[in-house]
């Protein structure tokens, strides 16, 4: 699978999950895909050990799925708290250049760029940065 789609689905399962999981066609929704896809999908994510869930029910991330979602939520805040104060980016705007640049950015550039920007403990949106 994929390495952007097991990081879209962990991170949209995090967003949504107040704790009894989410629905597929919540996920679905939220990623704009079919339901069918994303039933597919979660059977190959809970497969691969991203996702705990049972037939019918609604998916969990599991420890290793969590881990992927904060990564992902840590890329992105640090991306638009760059975009925002060292670019001039309006806030607004940045969410979508985040989301594309999240899943190409490497660990270690994400890791310089937090140094540079000089590790803030929130990003643009006041969301922390963990």
């Amino acid at each position: 699978m994929q390495e952007k789609t097991i990081q879209d689905y962990c991170r949209a399962i995090e967003k949504m999950d107040r704790g009894d999981g989410v629905r597929s066609v919540d996920i679905a929704k939220a990623l704009s895909l079919s339901k069918n896809t994303v039933a597919l999908t979660l059977r190959k994510l809970a497969s691969e050990g991203f996702v705990d869930m049972k037939r019918y029910g609604k998916a969990r991330l599991s420890g290793k799925g969590a881990q992927v979602a904060r990564k992902m939520n840590f890329k992105h805040r640090v991306i638009e708290t760059f975009l925002v104060d060292k670019l001039g980016m309006e806030l607004g705007k940045v969410h979508e250049e985040a989301c594309a640049m999240e899943h190409w950015a490497s660990d270690e550039m994400i890791e310089r760029l937090y140094r540079f920007i000089g590790k803030p403990r929130v990003d643009p949106h006041g969301r922390a940065i963990v």
